[in-house]
Formats: C-alpha cells, structure tokens, sequence
C-alpha cells in the first residue's frame, strides 16, 4: 500500500511538472514574460551597446561641430536652437546603468544627430553662396583694377583656384572646400592691392615723382620685392597684407609728390606773371593778362582744396598764358618805340626840309 501510494505521489508531480513546464515555455515564439523582460532592460550593459551609444555621440557632435564651423547658428538661429535643446538634453539625460539606459541614450544622440545633419545641409549651402558671392566681387575687383591687362596670368591662376574649390565642394570635402576658398579670396584681393599698387608707381615714374620723396618710394619698393618670396610659399594673404601696405606708401608718397610740383608749378607761373607785369602786359595788353590771371587764381584754388593735379595744370597753363601776354606785350612794346623811332626820325627829316627850306629862301633873298 505504501508503493502504491508512492507511485501515485510521483505521477502527480510529474504531471504537476509538466503543466509548469507548459506555462513557462512560450508555443510558437510568443514573447517572453514582462518580467523577463524587465530583468533584460535592468541588465547591464553589452559592450557593443556602449560602442552604439558612443558612436551616436560622436555623429550628434561632428554634425553640430559642422553647422558651427559654417556658420549655422547665425543663418538659422531657430532651427539651431532646437537641435541645441535636443542636444543638450542627450548630454544631461545620458546614462549607462542599464541596458535601456544605453538604449534611450543612444536615441536621444541620433534625434539630435539628424536635427543637425538636416540643418548642416541648409548651413553648407548657405555659407557655398556667400563664400561664391565674395569670390565674384572679388574677381570683378580685380579686373575693375585692371588685373586682366597688367597680371592676367595670376588672373588665370586664381581663377583655376576658384575652379578647384568648386570640385572640392562637389565631393563634399567641405573643409577642404573651404580652405580653398579663403585661399582663392587672398588670390584674388591680392591680386587688385598689387595691381593698384604697381599702377600708383607706374604714375611715380612716368611724371617723373621719384625725387620728391625717394626713401619712402625706395622702402615700399623693398617690401614689394620681397612678396615674391610669399608668392613662392603661396602665401596670399600675406602678399595681400604687404600689397595694402605698399600701396598706401606710394599712395602717401604722391599726394606728397604732388603737393610739391604743384608748389614747382606755381612758383613757376608766378614768375612768368611778374615778368608779364614787368613788361606793362596788365596794361599793354589787359585782356591777355587778365585771363592768365583768372587761371592762375583758379590753380591757386585747387591747390587750397588740396586738389593738387588740377592746381598743377591750371599753374602751367597759366604759365603759358602769362608768357604768352608777355610776349604781346614786348611786341606791342616793339612797335611802339618802332613807331616812336620812326616818328622821331620823320621829325628829323622835317627838321631838315625846313632848315634846306630856309637856307634856300635866306640865299634867294641875298
């Protein structure tokens, strides 16, 4: 009797075993139990789901260090600000506990990874605007100068920059793209400080200036040459820098060379007026002298408004006109004692008629 009732105790555990058995299995893939799956989610986590969460961090911060360097924040604030929140909040609310922790975390990086993604291509194509706007009123400067006439080789290298930054852009090598860019924007601003610089020179040597300011022209002269040493580095921006300063010294050293012909000019015209004056041209011939005074006032002007190119050409005209007053005036001077010469000479032969006349009536009376 008790084997038989051992033996019954032992089907009904079996039985028992196997109901449990059928309870805990799921049939046919049935998700498991909220428990186990809260067990899962407490779990810590896997090393590929750290690797995950690090490389949503790090895609969320390059496409935000993108927009950055590009300007984003300026061009579109608004959209900057919400990517910003969404950001900052995957930094505050990140966590590594668990493996639901990981799991939030690494979502929250990727919603503001594509928030700043979706706002770097609106960024990169602005800022490719801008920078291609600035390149063409550069290279519209630089022929405005006269780039095209006096370096059209730098001219073609420059534009062969621009044409680079371009491929560089199209492969979306935004940085390189860039760099490029800045570099072709020194080509081309360089390019129009030189061309002006060499021009004002130009203008030094062919009015023969030199000579009224020869060390400062022979010093920017020094620091003109030695940008070539800069061209070889392909350093622009520095040649750029140094073409501003040349430029501002031969400009300096014009208006300087101006204002001193310009005094040259009227110390000249001055002197041809006093040698009019000399002559009595004020009076011999009025009109003539007048009109040369009237330029001379007008020189005298220019110069006071410090427009010494006009005061120089009003002086050396006046100067003309003086000289040539005064040679009226010589010749009217001229004729005149002619005419006095000419008249006391017919005096003297009348004198001589009436003394013949009177001889020969004193002779006939005898």
């Amino acid at each position: 009797m008790e084997v038989k009732n051992l033996g019954l105790f032992l089907l009904v555990l079996m039985i028992l075993f196997g109901a449990l058995a059928c309870k805990s299995t799921p049939p046919g893939g049935t998700p498991p139990p909220q428990q186990d799956i809260l067990d899962a989610d407490n779990a810590p986590p896997t090393q590929a789901g750290l690797e995950n969460l690090s490389a949503a961090s790090r895609r969320a911060e390059e496409a935000r260090k993108l927009v950055m360097d590009f300007d984003g924040p300026d061009y579109f604030p608004p959209e900057w600000n919400s990517a910003e929140s969404l950001f900052n909040q995957a930094q505050s609310q990140r966590a590594v506990t668990t493996v639901k922790d990981v799991r939030e975390s690494q979502a929250r990086y990727i919603t503001a990874a594509e928030a700043f993604e979706a706002l770097a291509d609106k960024t990169i194509l602005r800022y490719a605007d801008d920078v291609a706007d600035k390149g063409i009123t550069a290279r519209n400067e630089a022929i405005m100068a006269g780039a095209a006439y006096w370096a059209d080789e730098y001219l073609l290298e420059a534009d062969n920059s621009a044409l680079e930054t371009i491929v560089l852009y199209e492969s979306k090598d935004y940085y390189k793209a860039r760099d490029k860019a800045f570099k072709t924007l020194d080509m081309y601003n360089a390019l129009t400080e030189s061309v002006e610089a060499y021009k004002l020179r130009l203008e030094i040597e062919e009015r023969g200036l030199y000579n009224y300011d020869p060390v400062n022209i022979a010093a920017a002269d020094d620091i003109a040459i030695s940008a070539l040493d800069d061209y070889d580095r392909e350093d622009y921006a520095a040649i750029h820098a140094k073409a501003i300063n040349v430029r501002a010294r031969y400009n300096q050293s014009l208006d300087k060379a101006k204002e001193s012909y310009s005094s040259d000019c009227a110390a000249l015209a001055a002197a041809e007026r006093q040698r009019a004056l000399d002559l009595k041209a004020n009076v011999a011939v009025k009109a003539e002298y007048d009109s040369a005074n009237s330029v001379f006032n007008q020189g005298a002007a220019f110069s006071r408004s410090r427009d010494f190119d006009n005061a120089s050409t009003f002086y050396l005209q006046s100067r003309t006109m003086f000289a040539a007053a005064a040679e009226s005036a010589r010749e009217k001077r001229q004729i005149a004692e002619g005419a006095l010469r000419e008249a006391d000479l017919r005096m003297k032969e009348s004198d001589e008629t009436a003394q013949r006349a009177e001889l020969i009536i004193e002779g006939g009376a005898r």
